[in-house]
């Protein structure tokens, strides 16, 4: 299993993502936004790892999504293949029009971007008490059937995973008339924001951007393409957990962050 982990100017997790890839077996390398797109095609999967494309400029993701090596993704994607987008990953993806995957030159149409990661919006109490970048330790519940999408496929119904989030803009917002609800019908909501015993609770802290009912991480419909806020490479390894976490001082231990990458794992193994 080779995965090319995507490198844009600016894209800082790469090393650490790739790290996570062979940690579970798969081969990987980096592959940079200007090789030859066509290469993409020799890859069984694909990880585009978070940091600041471009400086963010104009808008998170907007200026990588135009790259010519997002119209040979789109390809593999159509193929099937999967696709996990990490933070800045997510809203490249976003931006591309591969999420949430209503429409795309995958399917033989014109792409259509159909919702935004915007400029994190923190509410409590029917108050705005944050808004831009924040940094911090996130409870995640898995809210897709197992084997739903490529980067939960090993992860149950109901899973609890505690991983760390560091980012400005993650707040998921749609002008477009029921596509929330649309998301929610065909199962597309991967992941929800929500406290340590699995409650969602629509405010921060819990809700750490604002971002519509708490929504996390999304899949297209067919499930290979995952679009994720929260970073499991940096909770991939027990001893990258936080100090007030006894599965700190196992640090041979899996951390929490790990299940993503083995699923994209087991995703493969399945389609082969």
């Amino acid at each position: 299993m080779k995965i090319a982990v995507l490198q844009f100017p600016g894209t800082n997790c790469e090393f650490e993502t790739l790290v996570a890839v062979k940690a579970v077996g798969m081969d990987g390398e980096i592959f940079r936004w200007n090789r030859q797109a066509g290469e993409l095609s020799g890859f069984d999967g694909f990880i585009l790892p978070g940091g600041f494309s471009y400086q963010d400029r104009l808008r998170a993701g907007a200026i990588a999504a135009k790259e010519p090596v997002l119209a040979a993704l789109k390809e593999e994607a159509g193929k099937g293949k999967p696709i996990i987008g990490i933070c800045n990953g997510f809203q490249i993806l976003v931006e591309a029009g591969l999420l949430p995957g209503r429409t795309g030159e995958c399917a033989g149409e014109k792409s259509s971007i159909d919702m935004a990661l915007a400029q994190n919006v923190m509410v409590s109490r029917g108050k705005i008490v944050r808004r831009g970048y924040y940094c911090d330790w996130v409870h995640l519940r898995h809210e897709a059937p197992a084997r739903r999408s490529s980067g939960s496929f090993a992860i149950e119904r109901g899973a609890l995973l505690k991983i760390p989030i560091a980012h400005g803009e993650g707040n998921l917002v749609t002008a477009t008339p029921g596509l929330i609800n649309e998301l929610n019908e065909n199962e597309q909501v991967v992941f929800r924001y929500c406290d340590k015993n699995g409650r969602i609770i629509d405010e921060f802290p819990y809700n750490v951007n604002g971002s519509t009912e708490s929504i996390a991480a999304i899949c297209n419909e067919p499930g290979n393409v995952l679009g994720m806020m929260p970073h499991p490479e940096r909770a991939f390894f027990a001893w990258q957990l936080p100090a007030f976490d006894p599965r700190k001082q196992r640090p041979d231990d899996p951390g929490p962050g790990r299940r993503v990458f083995q699923s994209m794992k087991h995703y493969i193994e399945v389609r082969a």
